[in-house]
């Protein structure tokens, strides 16, 4: 890292071929999304975290989520609602994948938008 000092953050992660913190932080939201709605984690408090959407209202989605409103803000950054704008924007071939190894593997090739 010598000679970085006065690179810009921003360049610094770029030529250390490192992401972001948000881009970390939504990567692993997904990833425990994922977790969560594949019934991959033995917690009760896991599955009350997320709701799937009714298949008739799904477009052709096979894991769409259900964001319910909030009126405080200690309840709208929580993970339950955080995840789910951005869970929307997968495409299916993502969200459908069979396990978790391949489920990191295509996120990590898709380009999300932070």
């Amino acid at each position: 890292m010598a000679g970085l000092w006065n690179v810009t953050h921003l360049s610094r992660l770029e030529i250390l071929g490192l992401h972001s913190l948000k881009h970390r932080q939504v990567f692993c939201d997904f990833v425990l999304c994922y977790k969560i709605m594949n019934g991959l984690l033995d917690t009760d408090i896991a599955y009350a975290a997320l709701t799937l959407a009714d298949n008739s209202k799904t477009c052709g989605r096979s894991m769409k989520l259900i964001k319910y409103h909030c009126s405080i803000d200690a309840t709208k950054y929580h993970f339950s609602n955080r995840v789910v704008n951005v869970w929307k924007s997968l495409p299916n071939d993502i969200v459908s994948t069979p396990s978790v190894s391949s489920f990191k593997r295509r996120l990590s090739q898709f380009e999300l938008y932070i």
